[in-house]
């Protein structure tokens, strides 16, 4: 099968929470970029790790905050709330994955500054296997000519993507 998608992070966050929006996203359809959704989290973004870098571009990604912590690079996932949190941990486990196959050895570090809370993320053999089961999957996914049909989840109250499902 011939692929014509690019997996990125915020696609494997959204199919894990929501299939629908991983399918728009991957069709470059999204929210208004002044959707207050996306406002509360590019504002906090903004506010904390001032003295990190930020939105770095890598192999396809952007990732959201790197610095070098006890001579390993750390990579920060940067959310607004634990909501969504294992896929927030799989979002980051792929960015390590990709580190990992441009011979990169990286860290992760889940951070929800709103709810002072961090979750140290690592990269195991087990995760490898599952990322590269989860981008098949996606890509397998992605490759259908429609969307999924919208479901009424918990992540639809703050879900930016509400209008293409719920107008």
């Amino acid at each position: 099968m011939e692929n014509f998608f690019d997996v990125k992070g915020s696609i494997v966050q959204a199919y894990i929470v929501c299939k629908r929006q991983a399918w728009l996203l991957s069709r470059n359809i999204g929210p208004s970029p002044d959707n207050p959704f996306l406002e509360i989290g590019k504002l906090i973004s903004q506010e904390y790790y001032k003295h990190d870098k930020k939105e770095v571009y890598f192999d396809g990604v952007v990732l959201d905050l790197i610095r070098h912590e006890n001579e390993v690079l750390l990579v920060g996932e940067i959310k607004k709330s634990s909501r969504s949190k294992n896929a927030a941990m799989t979002q980051l486990k792929f960015y390590l994955y990709k580190l990992f196959k441009n011979n990169i050895n990286a860290r992760g570090k889940l951070l929800i500054p709103e709810e002072k809370k961090t979750f140290d993320v690592v990269l195991s053999f087990d995760d490898i296997r599952d990322i590269e089961s989860l981008i098949e999957e996606i890509l397998e996914f992605l490759s259908r000519s429609s969307p999924p049909e919208p479901q009424k989840i918990k992540a639809c109250s703050k879900c930016s993507y509400k209008e293409f499902c719920w107008a």
